[in-house]
């Protein structure tokens, strides 16, 4: 089955973005969504939740900040783009090219045109997913009892389940970790075993330490009775058993404790993506703040590897996005809804949420989150829900329709 092409058309002409969504009309394997800038943000992407494969921008005569908004998005955050407008301003075409826009096209829209580039980035977007290397995500709570725990294993799950990754999901809070826990599992042997035998570790052993959930995920966690003390664990222990993990998985999930010292930097610096997770509280903030500035005096590169998840979002809450931008110098961030009693049923069933609601707002937040951290679309899944929530006030956009 192949999958539509997701496209956002994005412009202040009404006029233009429905003309260039006409022309997209024509062709089934394209699913396109029409999104017209009134509110006055500069980026294109402002509150999109789940990315499109190709955004296609309508420049206007503030086109330096508009490209300049997407430039400074993570590269994970930005899709690709394709740009619109005047063909006779040189100083725009080599800012779009210095932005990384794969074409420029002009009005009117030329539909071979358009469907030859459409064409070219999803043969691209094939060939980069078939290269894909590992990644590996850490996830890190500012404050105990954030959902960290929950997150990990559940984004773990989806990428098994929805996306068909090969996935590792390592618990590397050694003394009361409960990832296994949240996925109904009982290691008898795990990470304790793994370090141990850390310099002679293979793939065959690394399969040995591992717990399976009935999804295909492995799990390496601490047993529910073990207890481990952390400065009995090295930092090169663990580097080599990521290493070996990494050989063998598509991604690794790390579930990272909150602490700072040599095990868990060594994993941050490796870690493609960082989530921070947090909530609407002022002792949440203020922690987050404060590991926020202690990891960006060990990482120089934080910024573009940085995601921060705002957990049981709510709108109304006192601490809003804008506080937990300002307060944490981020941009980018992602909101989880609350959905306190499905969530708790779900833990204390141990039962992923994929398994348990997976039409729940905060399921599909994962599921978009899990998407967006691999770089893959969904295997064997049918058409796309909502693709973006406005976090103003302002009318929503658009849902996807069938081009």
């Amino acid at each position: 089955m192949v999958m539509p092409l997701k496209v956002l058309i994005v412009g202040h002409s009404r006029t233009t973005i429905e003309s260039f969504q006409q022309v997209l009309r024509q062709r089934s394997d394209v699913k396109s969504a029409i999104r017209l800038l009134t509110n006055g943000h500069v980026d294109p992407l402002h509150g999109v939740r789940d990315l499109p494969d190709v955004l296609v921008l309508q420049v206007s005569h503030n086109w330096e900040d508009e490209l300049e908004a997407l430039n400074a998005r993570p590269p994970a955050a930005r899709p690709a783009v394709l740009a619109v407008g005047p063909s006779d301003d040189p100083k725009l075409l080599r800012r779009a090219i210095r932005t990384g826009v794969r074409d420029f096209l002009t009005v009117p829209v030329d539909p071979t045109e358009v469907v030859s580039v459409l064409e070219r980035i999803r043969n691209e977007n094939r060939s980069s997913q078939a290269a894909a290397p590992h990644r590996l995500t850490a996830v890190l709570n500012a404050k105990g009892g954030s959902g960290g725990t929950l997150i990990a294993s559940n984004l773990s799950h989806i990428m098994v389940e929805e996306l068909k990754l090969r996935v590792a999901l390592v618990d590397l809070d050694l003394q009361l970790g409960n990832s296994a826990l949240c996925l109904n599992l009982n290691p008898k042997i795990g990470i304790r075993e793994a370090l141990g035998a850390a310099q002679e570790i293979d793939s065959v052993a690394l399969r040995a330490y591992m717990t399976r959930h009935k999804s295909g995920l492995d799990v390496l966690a601490v047993p529910s009775q073990a207890f481990i003390e952390p400065q009995t664990v090295s930092a090169e222990q663990l580097d080599q058993v990521l290493t070996v993990i990494g050989q063998n998985y598509d991604h690794t999930v790390v579930d990272v404790p909150r602490s700072i010292d040599p095990v868990t930097l060594s994993v941050l610096a490796r870690a493609d993506r960082i989530l921070l997770v947090l909530q609407q509280h002022l002792s949440n903030l203020h922690d987050a703040k404060r590991l926020v500035n202690t990891l960006r005096s060990y990482n120089e590169d934080l910024e573009g590897r940085l995601t921060v998840v705002i957990n049981r979002f709510q709108k109304a809450a006192s601490i809003g996005v804008r506080d937990v931008e300002n307060a944490l110098g981020v941009d980018y961030h992602v909101e989880l809804p609350n959905d306190y009693k499905r969530v708790c049923q779900a833990e204390d069933l141990g039962v992923p949420l994929y398994t348990h609601a997976k039409s729940a707002p905060v399921s599909k937040a994962l599921r978009s989150l899990a998407r967006n951290l691999s770089g893959v679309l969904p295997a064997k899944r049918g058409l796309f829900g909502r693709m973006f929530r406005e976090q103003s006030s302002k009318p929503r956009a658009k849902e996807w329709t069938q081009s």
